[in-house]
């Protein structure tokens, strides 16, 4: 189409602004789609069981590092908020000296991605994934 054609029939300069503005706003929304960052995942550590103490060691999803904690009473429970959908983590539930049994579980945005059980003083249930 030429510049000629252009200002002999104007309702195509129309259709040419038209179709090229379109296409500039759907190139626009195709790279704001495809770039933005994935929203936070709620992780959430749950554990149970009638062990009357027990210490959990957890991922915390800051760089590499984990937190130790422990527990005289059980179920417990933490959520933690991570940047971004974690590909793997630990959560290790260790029987105190005075045994029982213990039951740990781990959820990724609301997915059970690992879950295990230990009885017995020292014993360990580990829900890494």
């Amino acid at each position: 189409m030429t510049e000629s054609d252009l200002r002999e029939h104007p309702g195509r300069r129309w259709l040419v602004i038209t179709a090229s503005a379109a296409l500039v706003l759907g190139a626009l929304v195709l790279v704001l789609l495809t770039t933005s960052p994935d929203p936070p995942v709620r992780v959430v550590y749950q554990v149970s069981g009638t062990a009357t103490r027990a210490t959990v060691t957890y991922s915390t999803f800051q760089g590499v590092e984990t937190r130790q904690e422990e527990l005289t009473a059980l179920p417990w429970r933490i959520e933690i908020i991570a940047a971004e959908e974690p590909d793997h983590g630990v959560l290790t539930v260790t029987i105190g000296p005075d045994g029982g049994n213990v039951a740990c579980e781990v959820r990724v945005a609301d997915v059970v991605r690992r879950s295990a059980t230990a009885t017995d003083a020292s014993t360990s249930a580990l829900c890494s994934f």
